[in-house]
């Protein structure tokens, strides 16, 4: 699989996860200058900007680890972005939540998902 490929199965796994817990999508891959969200899901009054990681092994901190403040801060600004596209949506908590998938890199095999919400907090 391709890096794309592996990318694009990593955020499906993610999604399915999110929805057996009862979360509805809002979109996937929201793009704007600056930055993406993977994905952007509502439970209740809730919104969650979803990043979504996968690395092969725990390695150098596996997928957690991959959550740096520049990500952070790339995170943030689109998310200001999609709330300015979406006001309908900004008098809900929003929140942001990581899922880091590591395991192999096949459909076929084992994976863990481990679901980190409210991964990191925001100030103003």
């Amino acid at each position: 699989m391709t890096t794309t490929e592996i990318g694009a199965w990593a955020e499906e796994l993610a999604w399915n996860h999110l929805h057996e817990h009862g979360w509805q999508l809002i979109e996937r891959n929201f793009f704007c200058k600056g930055g993406e969200l993977d994905i952007i899901a509502r439970k209740g009054s809730v919104v969650a900007f979803v990043e979504v990681k996968y690395r092969k092994s725990q390695a150098m901190g596996g997928a957690v680890a991959s959550l740096t403040p520049k990500k952070q801060r790339r995170l943030i600004h689109s998310a200001k972005v999609f709330l300015q596209r979406y006001p309908s949506l900004s008098h809900l908590d929003c929140r942001f939540d990581l899922i880091a998938i590591s395991g192999s890199d096949s459909p076929h095999s084992q994976v863990r998902i481990q679901w980190i919400d409210n991964a990191f907090i925001t100030s103003g």
